[in-house]
């Protein structure tokens, strides 16, 4: 009794002789599959890696593989934060900048300057012969009066005086002693200022002055005036205070008159 031929899974084709032998290799591994977890074998496995696909540092391509992952509306909101920053910087920086130009203007502005002051009128009363006490002039004292002019030229600061003291001065002689009024001044105001100044304590002139004073030949006499003040400028950026020495030197021709000088801006420690 002949055996029937074999087809395949199909039904289609008729098996040959080596077809055969795979069929029963396969049905023997796939019976070998179905048997009892007790009858298998555990084997190792070994798997090998071509040397050139091991990586120490991820490829270049998952790069753009997380980019594309990445949402994009993530990398936008990173990109509107950075710019945000970054033109918050150079507000600052510009708003810095500005404040302090604005600052170095107002310094600028502010620069506390020293008024300036000049002799104008100077009168001698009761000083033809202080020293004669036979002329009728026993009762009379010798004065010296003067005006000063001082001029504040600050354009934007007032200027104040304190109570200081003035001397007067012939030949490095302290002929005369007085006071200096306190006052204050706006700017770029201008005050006139009396100052009377009394003998010194002795009463007495130096006698080369009182050959000046009785010669009918009137003599140009050179004299000077020193005033010792406080004084204070004063604006809403800065004040300055200063102990201020001022030293005039002027010319007098007639000094039993009351003489008109040439203002002369006399000279400060300032």
């Amino acid at each position: 009794m002949s055996t029937p031929p074999l087809f395949d899974m199909e039904g289609r084709t008729p098996l040959t002789g080596n077809r055969k032998k795979s069929i029963n290799k396969l049905s023997s591994a796939t019976s070998l599959r179905l048997a009892s977890p007790s009858d298998r074998t555990s084997d190792t496995f070994v798997v090998q890696i071509p040397k050139d696909q091991v990586y120490r540092v991820p490829p270049p391509e998952n790069a753009k593989i997380m980019e594309n992952r990445t949402p994009k509306d993530n990398v936008q909101s990173k990109r509107k934060i950075g710019r945000r920053c970054c033109w918050t910087l150079l507000g600052l920086l510009i708003f810095g900048i500005v404040i302090g130009i604005s600052i170095a203007i107002i310094h600028m502005l502010y620069i506390p300057k020293c008024p300036k002051f000049s002799v104008v009128n100077v009168h001698f009363k009761n000083v033809t012969d202080p020293n004669n006490r036979d002329q009728g002039q026993k009762n009379q004292h010798p004065k010296f009066e003067f005006d000063l002019k001082v001029n504040n030229v600050n354009e934007r600061m007032d200027v104040s005086f304190g109570d200081g003291k003035t001397n007067f001065v012939y030949k490095k002689h302290d002929i005369g002693q007085g006071k200096y009024p306190s006052n204050s001044q706006r700017s770029l105001g201008t005050n006139n200022i009396h100052l009377n100044l009394d003998v010194g304590s002795n009463g007495k002139l130096p006698s080369d002055l009182l050959k000046t004073i009785e010669d009918e030949n009137k003599k140009i006499v050179i004299m000077s005036l020193m005033i010792h003040v406080p004084m204070e400028i004063k604006s809403w950026v800065k004040n300055l205070k200063k102990d201020l020495i001022i030293t005039c030197d002027f010319d007098v021709e007639d000094l039993t008159k009351k003489s008109k000088i040439m203002p002369n801006e006399c000279i400060t420690d300032f």
